[in-house]
């Protein structure tokens, strides 16, 4: 037996790891207070994949996961039936990264969140640049031609805490020193979970990690290697801060790189957000206990791809149906065709001003303020500074779709 502070009663016999204990060093007053040393227990994982009935888990969940590839595919079609389905669904990437930084108590209006995606700087707060870092990360992750890899994910860390204010956590830099979830203010004795050391053992931990994603598992299905996939990670706690907000952005990629979906329209975060007591409940207990609980994660996380699926559908339907309105009106507006293409550009990014209607469509800056001067009349842009120089106009309705709760909510 250790002496632990977290007991070695809380795990049953065939718990899916083993407990390690180490010297913790606390910070009671921040980074750059004096440090504290405790001497506490930790859970490392087995490497992946759990021994586990496979057959069973499919048998049980068949009707759940042929439901969610359906509803993938059927999102696929309905994006491949539009141009520029890329840019157009940005927006989408937007709202995640809005609901990512919610669940960290990173607080954001969607219209800030444009703004600070559009380089602006006027009613913008750190919080807003702090999102926006997310939509960077994702944006790196799926253009990355590399496989799954920590080259890939501490890229998309660095991203995600540069020039703000995780930076004195080292971005893109796996932690170098122990961590635990729980309330800071009690310390690591009333934690709720210590993940493993950091150290040479949590770099091998990670590199059978990416063994395991960048391996073929004819009886594992791809649904479930990414719910092993996050259970890992987030397990793995391999950073010092932001563990899980790459953790969700991670299950967006692999639904591109595993070719169940054309773009990465798919996210987490509001599903997590809802059940976010059950969502860190189950992750502990599969930590605690294994068994029984491994099938319970992969329902929970088959029913958020499933359901988030729906919503992405509904909310593409949506920007669709907007996009298709703006031209609509441009039309019986007679208005020149280079607007066509400002319009589409507005649902990659919901803001702009004189300067980039210039640069978009090579026109002057008289003609430039005419175009936005149209489509302000029009409705689809709206002039939020108030000022007489110097001027910035958003897309409010276009903005409105990534704020909007959907069916499920």
């Amino acid at each position: 037996m250790v002496d632990s502070l977290v007991p070695e009663c809380d795990f049953s016999p065939q718990f899916p790891g083993k407990l390690v204990t180490f010297a913790l060093q606390e910070y009671p007053d921040g980074p750059l207070g004096k440090p504290v040393t405790t001497s506490t227990v930790a859970f490392v994982p087995n490497a992946l994949p759990p021994d586990i009935d496979w057959n069973s888990i499919r048998l049980q969940f068949f009707n759940l996961y042929s439901d969610t590839i359906a509803v993938l595919g059927k999102l696929n079609g309905l994006h491949k039936r539009i141009g520029n389905a890329a840019g157009l669904l940005r927006t989408l990437w937007m709202r995640e990264a809005k609901l990512s930084s919610a669940i960290e108590d990173i607080q954001t209006t969607a219209e800030e969140l444009v703004l600070a995606g559009a380089g602006r700087r006027l009613g913008v707060r750190e919080n807003s640049q702090e999102s926006w870092n997310y939509v960077k990360a994702l944006e790196h992750g799926v253009q990355s031609e590399l496989p799954w890899s920590v080259r890939v994910i501490r890229k998309m860390h660095q991203l995600l805490l540069t020039d703000v204010r995780g930076n004195e956590h080292g971005p893109g830099e796996l932690r170098s020193r122990g961590v635990f979830i729980g309330d800071r203010s009690r310390g690591v004795k009333a934690a709720r979970f210590v993940p493993m050391p950091a150290g040479d053992d949590l770099v091998n931990a990670l590199s059978d990690l990416e063994q395991f994603v960048n391996k073929s598992h004819p009886n594992i299905p791809r649904l479930f290697v990414i719910a092993l996939t996050h259970y890992q990670f987030e397990t793995l706690h391999p950073f010092s801060d932001g563990n899980g907000r790459i953790g969700r952005v991670l299950i967006s990629r692999s639904l591109v790189k595993e070719g169940l979906l054309e773009h990465p329209v798919v996210y987490m975060s509001a599903y997590i957000n809802r059940y976010k007591q059950e969502y860190f409940d189950l992750l502990l207990n599969i930590s605690r206990h294994g068994g029984q609980y491994w099938a319970t994660w992969m329902e929970f996380i088959l029913n958020a791809i499933r359901t988030q699926a729906l919503d992405a559908i509904w909310r593409s339907e949506r920007l669709i149906s907007l996009r298709e309105q703006y031209h609509e009106q441009l039309k019986q507006d007679n208005s020149p065709s280079r607007l066509f293409q400002v319009i589409d550009n507005l649902f990659s990014m919901p803001a702009i001003n004189v300067s980039e209607v210039v640069q978009q469509s090579g026109v002057t800056k008289p003609t430039a303020i005419n175009d936005i001067q149209r489509l302000e009349r029009l409705g689809v842009l709206t002039e939020y500074t108030g000022k007489e120089r110097d001027r910035d106009w958003v897309a409010r309705e276009i903005i409105h779709v990534i704020e909007q709760e959907g069916p499920e909510e």
